[in-house]
């Protein structure tokens, strides 16, 4: 209801809304309560439901929330939640529709090897079935990540379906897309500096920025 009563009201395509979202989350999430969190999550899901252009840069801000390494209940609860959205609008939402940046893809990644305990309490079948569908299906585009993708790929080796994955882009590339011709091919392709920066909660780069530009 209150979201119908929002989205009538809208005259600039929720353009407002989804900025000061990403204010709330970039400069306030932190010091949030957690009724407060839920409901922001739920706005999210609402968003990307109703195919709002720009949900994707919300969801990208959500995702920088997500410390990689911290197995804190808050933490893996804000991870499940968004992937659990991105799950379910893989087919007709997040997945195409909507062009979520790669930096997306490859900040799940990360967030998942980074620790084995977060990696786990994703709901590690649920996690692993969303990252292989990418891999799978979209290769190519996982491919723009350049040579920190092996890197990534290297930190969960030893999962069954990564492990036959591994095999595919050794022994079998063409099965993966028509334009791989092999590990070599992603080795000699630089890994962007806009990727290594997902791995930075705003908490982080806030402070980081301070001591580089200040101190």
């Amino acid at each position: 209801q209150c979201y119908r009563d929002l989205a009538l009201v809208s005259r600039d395509g929720m353009n407002i809304v989804l900025n000061k979202i990403n204010h709330i989350l970039m400069e306030k999430y932190l010091k949030l309560q957690d009724t407060c969190r839920t409901q922001l999550v739920w706005l999210l899901r609402e968003l990307v439901k109703s195919g709002v252009l720009g949900a994707d840069g919300v969801c990208m801000t959500f995702m920088k929330q997500i410390a990689g390494g911290d197995v804190t209940a808050k933490n893996i609860w804000l991870a499940e939640n968004v992937l659990e959205i991105l799950t379910e609008q893989s087919g007709s939402g997040l997945g195409s529709g909507m062009g979520l940046g790669m930096e997306f893809w490859v900040s799940l990644l990360r967030k998942w090897v980074s620790g084995s305990g977060l990696g786990m309490g994703l709901g590690f079948g649920l996690g692993m079935e969303f990252c292989m569908s990418l891999l799978r299906e979209r290769f190519m585009d996982c491919f723009m990540i350049g040579r920190d993708l092996v890197r990534l790929l290297q930190n969960v080796a030893r999962i069954p379906e990564f492990e036959q994955l591994w095999k595919d882009i050794l022994h079998n590339p063409q099965v993966l897309s028509s334009q791989f011709t092999g590990v070599l091919q992603l080795l000699q392709s630089r890994t962007s500096r806009k990727f290594l920066a997902c791995r930075l909660t705003p908490d982080m780069e806030t402070k980081l920025l301070f001591m580089t530009s200040r101190v």
